[in-house]
């Protein structure tokens, strides 16, 4: 026993000094790293100090402000005078506050590398270099950028749902003057746009085509402008349930729109639902008119369709615009799921401002009549966004969105009404040789 007592106080005494030479030791490395540790070698890199002598903003963008309008507008999808008013609504927002350690990068600056990246989706990296700035600051500029830009925008009416009877009689009236559809609300699609995975979410926003992705559903009126938007629902959902989830079709669907009530369609005793015009994606309802399935159809029905799809292809039109000049939707977007929802978010907002300032101020070239489909009496002519079409790498169809082949009674009432308007007191003349082509 006593030979046992002996051991283990001798195992104790070692076990003591043992730990007093690690904490020891320890301390003395703690020690070292400290006196050892790199100092930094500058506080600001050259290239960043110089990016008010050298940067591309300095050297490039202010020149082409003042003698190349053109070229300018190749930059930013916009005119210098186009660029001052955005400026203006969003500068407070994103302007920083100087400090005795280094001057602040300008909102001017800040503005013109969101939209450098917005319109050609290069890397942060690639847009730092360019501007003299870092990746990581590049990404935080866009990132407050994109927000303001949507809050100021939508606040300055720019993307605003219609409100009221009057607002969506307005619409409805542009779309039968320049569509010929009568009691079309607006035309309404859904997009995927993709993604790379998103770090502990990807599962969530995996969908059916592999990839990862937000959705984009939208209704758009007649002169190819963005009337309601739902942006950043999981991609993971089914696309028949993406309609029906969205905030944008729980409002449709319940009646929150304060739509106009049925009436009289021109040239007609015929009264009839306002309704959005969709493609064989939706579901056929009393308010959501769809094509006839396309087999062994009728004269008349393959008029209907026409007809349809005339008024239809707007949205096409319109999203087609939004990604061919803003190159951001080429290819997937690296970010994480709230600044790809903020971009989604700015390029519909600056869409919408584009949109309108086109229609007062002649010289824009942001959308002129060339550029979207153009179809009547002398043809259908293919937009010039098409040919970008191939390319469209970061925004994909939604391919059924809730669309049944059971449908009640008043649906189908509704569409034979149209189907008969636009067959009769409705038709206009080149429909013949549409369907005739068509057959």
């Amino acid at each position: 026993m006593a030979s046992i007592n002996k051991r283990y106080i001798l195992y104790l005494l070692l076990r003591r000094r043992y730990l007093f030479l690690y904490n020891l030791h320890q301390k003395m490395l703690r020690e070292n790293t400290k006196t050892r540790k790199r100092k930094r070698r500058f506080w600001i890199r050259k290239l960043y100090e110089e990016r008010n002598v050298k940067g591309e903003y300095k050297l490039l963008i202010n020149d082409m402000r003042l003698h190349d309008r053109e070229m300018f507008f190749r930059y930013f999808r916009m005119f210098p005078k186009t660029y001052e008013s955005l400026l203006k609504l969003i500068g407070p927002d994103i302007k920083k506050v100087s400090t005795k350690m280094r001057e602040p990068i300008g909102p001017d600056q800040r503005l013109a590398v969101t939209l450098r990246y917005l319109t050609t989706g290069d890397a942060y990296s690639t847009i730092g270099a360019n501007y003299g700035m870092s990746a990581t600051t590049v990404g935080r500029i866009i990132d407050e950028t994109c927000n303001s830009i949507w809050n100021r925008l939508k606040e300055a009416g720019y993307i605003d749902t219609p409100s009221g009877v009057e607002a969506w009689r307005k619409i409805a009236n542009e779309f039968e003057a320049r569509w010929n559809f009568p009691n079309a609300l607006g035309a309404i699609d859904g997009k995927h746009v993709l993604m790379f995975a998103p770090d502990n979410q990807s599962s969530a926003f995996f969908n059916y085509k592999k990839t990862h992705s937000i959705v984009l559903m939208a209704v758009c009126d007649a002169q190819y402008k963005f009337t309601m938007v739902d942006i950043g629902d999981s991609g993971r959902q089914s696309d028949g349930s993406v309609y029906a989830n969205s905030n944008l079709g729980y409002a449709i669907e319940n009646k929150l729109l304060d739509t106009p009530p049925d009436c009289q369609i021109s040239n007609s005793n015929k009264v009839l639902p306002y309704v959005f015009v969709g493609d064989d994606a939706f579901g056929l309802k009393r308010h959501m008119m769809k094509p006839y399935p396309f087999s062994n159809l009728s004269e008349s029905k393959l008029v209907f369709n026409y007809r349809l799809s005339r008024a239809r292809r707007v949205i096409e039109n319109t999203f087609g615009i939004c990604a061919s000049r803003f190159r951001v939707f080429h290819r997937p977007i690296i970010a994480k799921v709230p600044k790809v929802i903020a971009i989604t978010k700015a390029v519909v907002a600056l869409h919408n401002f584009l949109m309108t300032i086109n229609e007062t101020d002649r010289e824009s070239h942001y959308c002129p009549s060339t550029f979207v489909d153009q179809d009547g009496p002398n043809g259908l002519h293919l937009g010039e966004w098409r040919q970008d079409a191939n390319i469209m790498n970061g925004i994909a169809s939604i391919q059924n969105v809730g669309a049944s082949r059971n449908y009640g009674g008043e649906a189908k009432w509704v569409r034979e009404q149209f189907e008969h308007y636009f067959n009769n007191e409705g038709a206009v003349d080149w429909q013949w040789d549409k369907i005739g082509k068509a057959k």
